[in-house]
């Protein structure tokens, strides 16, 4: 019943064209499950992609990479960039191997539902290794440092997956932008492998001829066929283009089987402009998907060339410049704790080191090439095409990206990030947190106080639900009220109205107006000698009322959190140390710290640093009560 009732909600949410579209999904579906057969198509290479010359590459950059594909090739994998997993040469690829759970089937893809796996089992561990970013890295290995046994284990593992996973049969067949992603990977994989196989002729090329029958054909039918579409397109539509686009440019006859390149241009186009707003940011209210969205582009863009009309060109070129400048303003490399869902994804691994993908291409578009070597040998230097302001400093220092509803401010050694977004994206908001008001702070590079992150997407409903709470987050929580409605791992209704903003002075005011009452947040930067900032809360049910409500200041892991009077508290990370001081309007300040007893199960000051991967921190919950006085400020300052 409980599926049903998601359905039901799901639907509810979609406009009249997506119920077509999903009626003619259901079509193909039935057409797909019944014959495998496409028509044939010559798969006669281009010269896309170009690549280096791989004498250009550092050595540092090739001792890693060695390093890498040694552990690759021995079937350790590292799983969303932290998660060291033991899988197997080549992987059992219907096992999720952190929950070590196997699932085969024979079951057609269209009858499996991925959000549901039996025994505890997650879909993202499961299609972690079929991204193929393991068999990537070998192909890199055998191109850059001229190794052909990293080119034969490469081939070993694709071979068996081919072997193990028939078209449109299992788990590896129930979503487009995995399939996606598997053309992008197989694009790489063919140019790095034949670039080798030039220099050295072996029996390399003869297998990857075979190979590439085995895979393009199926992987564009179904990416074209089976694409994303209405509320769930998001990053997947994007994704899927990416793959389409690649593929298609280094095998021309495919648009055979599904788009040209100049109606993958006409997409790349529109999704490119819909995906990130005009000052830049992502529209689906997720810090880590800005990252991931606009790799897609930016492969696609190179991909499709002058197949894109020079207004086109423009455009797009515009757009992913601007989003780049707003990623640069608002993360923070040193210690990167995002808004809205993190899976850390990746789309190809241009990184030196996994475990710091985003911060490398973070240093990259700031022009550091040293710190992103990989990237800059196959990009090179990142040129910030579409030249466009950032917007002006207001205020107090604030920079306000007023169409993301995302606003920074540095003082000193302090860095301040303020969300007064809507909750997500359309009308689902799939990977929206309730974090409208958040304010998160850095000092000395250290992250003091956070959002809380993402946890996992289906293996633990209760923590996934928790994590993208409103009570999770610091803006003013509201007893008796939600601002929103979880239906489902990326399913929200009944969705609050976008926050409003001002400013007064150097202080920037947020309102969320509800029917039950308005929730408003101000922050501004200390006047004092000592930097820092001040933040006033309220929660109004009536006008000129206070109502009950409280706001959760999440700590950051490593820190250590010591009370000094009733209404001060001595926060510190490594060189960093700040001073929390609460007005007299709050009724209750309580203090919690882990004491390293905690169960697996246990939420609270449960935070997430990466996809699937929860510690606990200190929290300082603050509670205020109807009438008496409105100072619910709260003052952090350098100690």
């Amino acid at each position: 019943m409980a599926g049903l009732n998601w359905y039901w909600r799901r639907l509810r949410a979609m406009g009249p064209s997506e119920v077509a579209l999903r009626a003619r999904k259901k079509l193909y579906e039935f057409q797909d499950a019944r014959s495998n057969r496409w028509p044939s198509v010559a798969l006669s290479t281009s010269r896309f992609p170009k690549l280096p010359d791989p004498s250009d590459a550092p050595a540092s950059f090739r001792d890693a990479l060695k390093c890498d594909a040694e552990r690759v090739a021995a079937g350790r994998l590292r799983f969303f960039g932290h998660l060291d997993v033991d899988t197997g040469t080549p992987p059992d690829w219907q096992r999720d191997h952190l929950a070590k759970i196997t699932m085969p089937t024979e079951e057609s893809a269209f009858k499996l539902n991925h959000r549901e796996l039996p025994d505890g089992a997650s879909i993202k561990p499961l299609w972690e290794p079929s991204r193929w970013a393991g068999p990537v890295r070998l192909a890199q290995a055998c191109w850059l440092l001229s190794n052909r046994r990293c080119g034969e284990h490469c081939l070993d593992w694709l071979e068996d997956w081919v072997t193990n996973n028939k078209p449109f049969i299992g788990w590896h067949w129930t979503s487009a932008l995995e399939s996606g992603l598997r053309l992008i990977a197989f694009t790489w994989i063919d140019a790095f492998l034949t670039a080798f196989d030039g220099r050295k002729p072996t029996d390399l090329g003869k297998r990857l001829a075979k190979l590439r029958t085995d895979i393009i054909p199926s992987h564009v039918w179904y990416t074209w066929r089976h694409r994303s579409f209405g509320s769930s397109a998001n990053n997947h539509l994007l994704g899927e283009i990416c793959g389409l686009s690649l593929a298609n440019a280094r095998w021309p006859e495919l648009a055979k089987l599904g788009p040209s390149l100049t109606k993958l241009g006409s997409l790349l186009e529109r999704e490119t402009l819909r995906q990130f707003n005009r000052d830049g940011g992502n529209f689906e209210q997720a810090l880590h998907y800005h990252f991931f969205s606009w790799e897609f582009c930016w492969e696609a863009r190179q991909a499709l060339g002058d197949a894109l009309p020079s207004t086109s060109r423009k455009r797009i070129d515009e757009r992913l410049g601007q989003a780049a400048r707003f990623y640069r303003e608002v993360q923070v490399p040193a210690a990167s704790w995002d808004y809205g869902d993190a899976d850390d994804a990746f789309v190809m691994p241009w990184f030196v080191d996994e475990s710091n993908a985003s911060v490398e291409w973070w240093h990259w578009i700031d022009g550091n090439a040293a710190e992103a070597p990989f990237l800059h040998l196959m990009r090179g230097q990142f040129e910030p095409f579409g030249k466009r302001d950032l917007p002006k400093k207001e205020p107090g220092g604030w920079r306000v990206f007023q169409d993301t509803g995302i606003a920074v401010n540095s003082q000193g050694y302090w860095k301040a990030r303020l969300d007064f977004s809507p909750l997500g994206s359309g009308t689902m908001a799939p990977h929206g947190h309730l974090d409208a008001q958040h304010l998160s702070l850095w000092l000395r590079g250290r992250a003091m106080v956070i959002d809380p992150g993402t946890g996992d997407y289906h293996g633990n409903p209760e923590l996934r639900s928790w994590l993208a709470s409103r009570e999770a987050h610091n803006g003013p929580c509201p007893d008796g009220i939600k601002l929103a409605r979880r239906d489902g791992p990326f399913l929200w209704s009944g969705i609050h109205p976008r926050p409003l903003w001002d400013f007064d002075g150097e202080t920037l005011e947020t309102e969320i107006r509800l029917a039950g009452g308005s929730l408003a947040r101000t922050v501004r930067p200390l006047a004092e000698n000592s930097e820092g900032w001040f933040v006033s809360d309220l929660f109004e049910p009536q006008l000129g009322q206070t109502g009950a409500f409280s706001v959760c200041w999440q700590f950051a892991t490593g820190c250590e959190v010591e009370r000094s009077n009733e209404r001060i508290f001595r926060v510190t990370s490594g060189v960093a140390m700040m001073e929390v001081e609460i007005g007299d309007g709050w009724s209750r300040a309580e203090l919690w710290r882990p004491s390293g007893d905690e169960t697996v199960g246990q939420l609270e000051g449960v935070v997430s640093p990466r996809f699937m991967k929860t510690e606990h921190a200190p929290y300082l919950k603050l509670t205020a009560k109807p009438g008496g006085s409105t100072a619910f400020t709260t003052r952090f300052a350098e100690a």
